[in-house]
């Protein structure tokens, strides 16, 4: 138990520890207040906690944000209910971007190497995620470390954005992992 601590907790000041807890106390107990209370709550606690943010954000409820210290967020953004994001790699998000429901944005990795040391016990490997302007990510998507979605990008319902993944300007992107399907 003490060597499985000592492994997870590794690179973390026990200020940042204590941040961590203090974080999602905050946003664990908003995230479950309805309406526009609920959301000005939210946007408030997101105003202290983040590294920069900037205007407004629409955030839901059931939305679970973490290492909000490694991540901005831009104006006019909507992240709705059951959104879980990561920001242990960092995470730059622009402005008037749209989430749908049920999404996962991990700036965070698992190293698989190794054999003789079980994964659980190996450090993240953060990686960060840039998800520019006028970018609009569908329900149930997944977008892993080290992706980029540019200016004006639609992606699809259901798709997976593969870690290193960069999508072009003002493209449409469907499927799992995400292919080119038109243009806007």
């Amino acid at each position: 138990m003490i060597n499985f601590l000592k492994s997870k907790l590794k690179g973390y000041s026990f200020l940042y520890l204590i941040r961590l807890e203090f974080e999602q106390l905050l946003l664990a107990s908003s995230s479950i207040v309805p309406t526009k209370l609920g959301m000005l709550i939210r946007w408030l606690f997101l105003k202290i906690l983040l590294k920069r943010s900037v205007g407004w954000q629409w955030i839901s409820t059931n939305v679970i944000i973490e290492h909000t210290k490694r991540i901005t967020i831009g104006r006019n953004v909507g992240i709705n209910s059951y959104t879980y994001i990561n920001g242990v790699g960092e995470i730059e998000i622009g402005d008037n971007v749209l989430m749908g429901t049920f999404i996962t944005i991990t700036s965070g990795n698992h190293p698989i190497d190794n054999r003789d040391i079980p994964i659980f016990y190996k450090q993240t490997i953060p990686n960060k995620i840039i998800i520019e302007d006028d970018v609009w990510i569908g329900s149930n998507c997944c977008i892993l470390p080290g992706a980029k979605i540019k200016k004006g990008c639609v992606v699809g319902a259901n798709s997976l954005v593969k870690a290193n993944t960069v999508l072009e300007e003002y493209t449409i992107y469907a499927g799992s992992p995400v292919k080119k399907i038109g243009t806007r």
